[in-house]
């Protein structure tokens, strides 16, 4: 007898798989089904909303509890982007041999092999990457881009990683070196390494200046929250320790613009040579003898030698 009972949709297998394994994931998934989704980026549709919201608390949980990940596709579901997740279902799931276990969703298995099918998303279609920044001092910026320049500012961050801890101790040395500031310690910590890092991508503008705009206002009341810990903070000390406190400040300061001068500088100056190839005491443009003597020409026979 046939199976008549319909294919799960392809966004709440990919939020029961990830809850399935994320017990933090599954946390937010029972309470709070839409932003559970947008929490990865992925895009239910009305169709999978509704269902979604139709399904109790205990069922789901139940679901949950009996659905099953493969090996090969755990870690996709370990991270963050739905379009990972979406790629490790398989190529067509509908044509899955045997029906999905009882209660559950069927483990990944793969699919049969494409055969000329067109992609779901048009090749040219633009893609929106909602993103984080943390410079050297930790402090975030959140932003939304077209993959092209995501991948941009991911190489320039990892570009200046590359030089950063040089900078710094660039920064230290000239600091010290300066007769201005002679028995003034460097104030400037060490620098944290740069930090770019994909939130979420999405194939629709407006939902990506959504989502943005729903984390930045997170954001601004966490920075919020730290401003005014940190004015109580000064507030409770005496006169002469919030004077201690504005001059390190300010050495903290002049210590910065020491640092991201050196940084820029590694940057935008001109490359250091490139060392000559190690030849094991050889010239590289010249072949290594293997203690043979090249062919050369005998000398001219001795007219009066007896031979």
């Amino acid at each position: 007898m046939a199976d008549d009972r319909r294919p799960v949709p392809r966004g709440i297998e990919v939020l029961v798989k990830k809850a399935s394994v994320d017990a933090e994931f599954r946390a937010l998934l029972l309470a709070r089904r839409a932003e559970a989704a947008d929490a990865i980026g992925l895009e239910l549709t009305p169709a999978e909303a509704a269902m979604l919201n139709a399904v109790a608390a205990p069922q789901l949980e139940a679901i949950i509890a009996q659905t099953t990940v493969s090996p090969m596709s755990r870690a996709a579901f370990l991270g963050k982007a739905a379009a990972v997740m979406l790629a490790a279902l398989g190529a067509d799931l509908a044509a899955m041999e045997g029906p999905p276990p009882p209660g559950g969703i069927a483990p990944d298995v793969p699919g049969p092999k494409p055969t000329g099918i067109a992609s779901d998303r048009p090749p040219d279609r633009e893609r929106f990457v909602l993103y984080s920044e943390a410079n050297y001092r930790g402090e975030v910026t959140l932003a939304v881009v077209e993959q092209e320049e995501y991948n941009k500012r991911l190489a320039e961050t990892n570009a200046t990683n590359r030089v950063i801890r040089q900078a710094y101790a660039a920064a230290m040395k000239a600091w010290n070196e300066d007769e201005a500031r002679k028995g003034t310690p460097f104030p400037l910590k060490p620098v944290l390494l740069l930090r770019c890092t994909r939130e979420a991508t999405y194939n629709d503008r407006d939902r990506a200046e959504e989502m943005l705009k729903r984390r930045q206002e997170d954001l601004d009341r966490k920075v919020a929250l730290a401003k005014e810990a940190e004015e109580r903070r000064l507030a409770a000390l005496s006169a002469e320790a919030r004077a201690k406190e504005a001059e390190k400040a300010k050495l903290v300061k002049e210590a910065e613009a020491l640092f991201e001068k050196k940084l820029a500088e590694l940057l935008t100056g001109p490359k250091p040579p490139v060392a000559d190839p190690v030849t094991r005491g050889t010239r590289p443009d010249r072949p290594m003898s293997l203690g043979i003597e090249p062919d050369r020409p005998a000398p001219a026979p001795d007219a009066s030698s007896p031979f």
